[in-house]
């Protein structure tokens, strides 16, 4: 199954539109194909802490592989 930012990605981090500050824009898709393994790795657990950050719920297992696809095929628009 083909992962594209706009159908997506973009939904799946929509839902913290306003709500969490980052230093770069989780809806536009330049700002996160270029920071996509630093993403991907808070997605993971790892890094500066999870992400999303407490007081929010962890993405599902699903959607962190959704977001590992979209990553492993290239980052499709």
């Amino acid at each position: 199954m083909a992962v594209s930012f706009s159908n997506d990605i973009s939904p799946l981090f929509n839902q913290f539109k306003g709500q969490m500050m980052w230093r770069f824009d989780l809806t536009n898709y330049e700002h996160v194909k270029q920071n996509a393994q630093l993403i991907l790795t808070r997605l993971q657990g790892g890094g500066n802490g999870p992400m999303p950050p407490p007081p929010f719920d962890p993405l599902t297992l699903e959607q962190v592989q959704m977001f590992e696809t979209w990553v492993s095929e290239g980052c499709p628009p």
